[in-house]
């Protein structure tokens, strides 16, 4: 974070003085801010003319999302019986006014602002808490199966990086496409240590140049 900061008052050293610390961080956040609008409700001075159709019903045009977070102010719409509003501005998500399984759409007046609390609320007046939390535990199942998977996926790769026997043999001189043939061979080999790969990929490599030069074989 500080590295950051340094760079950012060299960057900016043109614009803010020397020092100025609560000018960099100013800059720094009115950034972040036009990144955080833009990417919660689609913020831009130049809209585009031409609109991009999705067919998915449960996607929300960015206009659409402009227009409702400015029509709510960007805070949760709910009201409680006593008539009082959600004063809450964080963890604000859009929320079809009539459940998309239901025939809601994705339009300005079908659309509104809640908190997650709220909407999490709403879905379970509208489907059943039971419903609602068989849901959840679904989507944590499928998250929990995505990093599981993702996991696995890094272990093989490190574990493919570690046994790859390519660098080594690059590093004994040898030129990078015999390298990679050799290399090649060793998946006759694939739960061998490193080493033994290493030594199998030497002494066939060196196998193959002896029978290229052996009397009688034709010149490479």
């Amino acid at each position: 974070m500080h590295a950051d900061l340094v760079y950012a008052q060299e960057l900016l050293s043109h614009q803010i003085a020397p020092g100025d610390l609560a000018g960099v961080i100013g800059q720094a956040l009115k950034a972040l801010i036009r990144e955080a609008e833009k990417a919660q409700f689609a913020a831009t001075d130049r809209p585009q003319q031409v609109l991009r159709r999705n067919k998915s019903a449960r996607h929300i045009p960015n206009r659409v999302k402009r227009e409702v977070w400015k029509r709510d102010g960007g805070r949760c719409t709910f009201v409680s019986d006593d008539g009082h509003r959600c004063e809450s501005r964080t963890l604000i998500e859009y929320d079809p006014v009539e459940a998309v399984a239901r025939g809601g759409r994705a339009t300005v007046t079908g659309i509104r602002l809640r908190c997650r609390a709220h909407n999490q609320f709403t879905a379970e007046q509208t489907f059943g808490r039971e419903f609602i939390n068989s849901k959840r535990d679904e989507t944590r199942r499928a998250a929990e199966a995505g990093r599981k998977l993702a996991a696995m996926r890094v272990e093989a790769t490190e574990r493919a990086r570690e046994q790859d026997v390519t660098p080594w043999l690059r590093a004994l001189g040898i030129r990078a496409d015999e390298a990679r043939r050799a290399a090649q061979l060793c998946d006759a080999i694939p739960d061998a240590p490193l080493e033994e790969r290493i030594k199998f990929a030497l002494s066939s490599r060196a196998s193959r140049i002896s029978r290229t030069f052996s009397p009688g074989a034709a010149a490479p």
